[in-house]
């Protein structure tokens, strides 16, 4: 096997060449060492270079230069030093390839096929003495290291090793605890000057510029020695933001603004770095100083007393993980792509196998005694898009099962019925709840072999096909009434009426052309014809008297061949259905979603209602809701009322997550990286979790098992001094 690479355009050294070759050698053993491992137990690893300046670089302890040392590294990470071995240039087979040589050679070469005549010996093997190589010095340019490799890091002295910072949310709290520690160890090293009493602004501050000279020493170490050495050449950060060093030791920016009628610290910022624990505290500090304000605002004040780099950046970031701002005016979550259409909607079914039930609101009649309010029960065919309209006198169970019952006997009996949780009305809306979820309406449909099914809660997009003829009837009656109150009896006809012309609408393109034929309509599928039309074509008088004309209906063969005449025309209408309605549901121009499962059980968010966003309620996501495609589109929630079902673009995450697991840690404990993560709610497999009556932060477990080992060691010394 064999890889070869082509040289880079850049200029390059034939060192530096065979040394890249090298690299694409222990890569390629890599690859054929993993393949051979599954049939081998052990396998021996031998790499071969004829550029003794190569092996030079991979057996020197010294400092290289980077781009020697970049791929040097890279080298020795995938195999060790004491695998490369020395082969002369006239025994590399290599060779054979990279100088070129002609084909019928190559195929009877030795050393192409067999390789040198000493490899099969180890005691012929070449050898070369490393402190016979010459050291030529080059001029290179300097590579900044590109190596996924991680450094070693040695840890850096400082506050951070003493205090863990990452168990505090708030930056006065962390000032406030350091100020104590610091007071601590003063009035140890001198017991006759204790101090007491409150926290001094003197001895915050002094916090305060411990904290910022621990983090600039973890991440701007290169710096400060830049900084504190004699050198004239610096670093490019040191040059690009003109770094100085204070009286205390402190790292701060210089700038052109020396004469602004500024204060010092705004003049002269102090540096932070962008990715560091305390560097968020301060922007949160600052934020929620300045009454939440917006990232533009909060970046000018941050800029009055430090400066970060890349600092907008890190400011929303921060922003982002704000409770209070989400509740106020964060974003919903992202729906993803609409789902594909179930197959009750694209297959061909028996009309109103599959239907929608939907009530209007409330209408006014006139009667005898005045006025009284009906509804009108839609029922809608999920495949044909035909309707049944039923006037109803109110929104009782036994009222809603007489109107099924006479629509199943006018139209079929439904396989599935489905409908909303009747909580987007804002009148008569729990009675239209107990009807849906009613126990006898259940019982009464599954005696008859029909299904009922719910869409999620305030989510009346996933009954579109029926929500949108409730507009068409509604907008409907509102023209032809107007401000008209009719008897029941002529609301009942006008309803009927309506039904036959929201049948009759057009499914597919109405075409302006004489020849075409006329657009497809739920009643071709229904009756295989409109129903405002005439049942048959005009018949002539001399057709009438015609004797062969006439067809006796009473025979069985007359009946037949209408029948069959009948399902010939509806099955006409059903291809069409198939080719013009079927593929004219692809021209639709909806924006992409996110597809990706942002949505985690355990999240914390507010639910969207029809009242001002400050009465709005917190909820817990309990379960996610996957649809036939694998995405999350709703999803079951815990409120303070009980399980409902949302959509999750009517939920506004708070970038926190609940936990129901308190954790007893000791003094020495620290919190894991998962800690702040807020969305992984899982734990430990072998752990059982203890769930309490109120969900309580690890925080405050660990503040209670202090407090309690404080409250023992008290109680000893109280019981000595006795």
């Amino acid at each position: 096997m064999a890889r070869s690479r082509v040289a880079p355009l850049k200029d390059h050294t034939l060192p530096k060449l065979e040394l890249m070759a090298a690299v694409t050698a222990a890569q390629l053993g890599t690859f054929i060492l993993s393949a051979l491992q599954r049939h081998l137990s052990e396998i021996t690893v031998r790499l071969w270079s004829d550029s003794q300046i190569v092996l030079h670089w991979i057996f020197s302890t010294k400092t290289l230069k980077q781009f020697v040392a970049n791929r040097v590294r890279e080298i020795c990470d995938i195999f060790p030093t004491s695998v490369w071995k020395y082969c002369p240039t006239n025994d590399n087979a290599a060779d054979l390839l990279t100088r070129g040589i002609a084909a019928t050679q190559l195929t009877s070469s030795q050393l192409w096929l067999k390789g040198p005549t000493w490899l099969q010996s180890e005691c012929d093997w070449p050898s070369w003495s490393l402190t016979s190589v010459h050291h030529i010095h080059t001029t290179e340019e300097v590579e900044p290291i590109t190596s996924n490799t991680e450094q070693p890091t040695i840890p850096q002295p400082g506050l951070h090793q003493i205090i863990d910072i990452t168990r505090y949310s708030k930056l006065a709290h962390l000032y406030r605890t350091t100020a104590y520690v610091l007071r601590f160890i003063n009035n140890t090293r001198k017991a006759s000057q204790k101090e007491n009493g409150v926290i001094t602004v003197t001895e915050l501050n002094t916090a305060q510029k411990l904290w910022i000279k621990s983090a600039q020493e973890q991440v701007f170490a290169n710096e400060l020695v830049d900084l504190k050495s004699k050198s004239t050449k610096r670093l490019p950060l040191v040059r690009q933001l003109r770094l100085q060093l204070n009286k205390d030791g402190l790292i701060f920016c210089g700038g052109r603004i020396h004469n602004a009628p500024l204060s010092h610290l705004t003049k002269f910022p102090l540096l932070l770095p962008k990715k560091h624990y305390f560097t968020q505290l301060i922007i949160r500090d600052i934020h929620e100083k300045h009454c939440h304000a917006g990232t533009n605002s909060t970046v000018t004040y941050l800029h009055e007393m430090y400066w970060i780099p890349a600092a907008r950046q890190c400011v929303r970031y921060i922003l982002k993980q704000c409770v209070v701002c989400n509740k106020v005016s964060g974003t919903h979550y992202r729906a993803p792509d609409p789902q594909p259409l179930p197959k009750h909607r694209v297959q061909m079914m028996n009309p109103f196998s599959v239907t929608g039930v939907d009530f209007t609101g409330a209408l006014y009649i006139r009667t005898t005694n005045g006025e009284d309010k009906v509804y009108i029960c839609l029922f809608t065919c999920a495949n044909t898009h035909a309707v049944h309209l039923e006037v109803v006198s109110d929104l009782s169970e036994e009222t809603f099962l007489q109107a099924f019952r006479r629509f199943a006997s006018r139209k079929s009996l439904p396989q599935l019925m489905v409908s909303d949780n009747a909580s987007t009305f804002m009148a008569a809306a729990e009675e239209l709840k107990h009807l849906f979820k009613s126990d006898k309406v259940h019982e009464g449909l599954a005696r008859q072999g029909v299904e009922w099914k719910f869409i999620p809660c305030r989510a009346p997009w996933y009954g579109g096909y029926w929500e949108r003829l409730i507009g068409l009837t509604k907008s409907s009656l509102k023209k032809t009434l107007g401000r008209a109150h009719v008897t029941l009896t002529s609301l009942q006809t006008l309803v009927v009426e309506i039904e036959a012309h929201l049948n009759n609408r057009p499914l597919t393109y109405v075409s302006s052309e004489l020849n075409d034929l006329e657009p497809l309509t739920p009643s071709h599928l229904l009756y295989g014809r409109l129903i405002i039309t005439t049942p048959h074509p005009t018949v002539e008088r001399e057709e009438i008297d015609d004797e062969d004309y006439t067809i006796n209906p009473s025979s069985h063969s007359s009946l037949s061949k209408k029948a069959k005449t009948q399902a010939l025309i509806i099955e006409h209408f059903w291809n069409r259905w198939k080719r013009e309605y079927l593929t004219s549901l692809r021209e639709t121009h909806t924006a992409n979603g996110a597809n990706k499962e942002i949505v985690k059980v355990g999240d914390v968010v507010i639910v969207h209602d029809d009242c001002p966003r400050a009465k709005w309620r917190l909820a817990v996501v309990k379960e996610l809701q996957r649809g036939y495609d694998g995405f999350v589109r709703s999803v079951s929630i815990q409120t303070t009322t009980g399980v409902t079902t949302r959509p999750i673009m009517k939920l506004y995450p708070l970038e926190v997550n609940i936990e129901t697991t308190v954790e007893n840690n000791t003094d020495d404990d620290r919190p894991s990286n998962d800690d702040n993560n807020p969305h992984d709610s899982s734990s430990s497999p072998t752990e059982e979790p203890q769930t309490p009556v109120r969900p309580q932060r690890r925080a405050a477990a660990r503040a209670k098992d202090k407090m309690t080992e404080w409250s023992k060691i008290l109680r000893r010394r109280e019981d000595l001094t006795d």
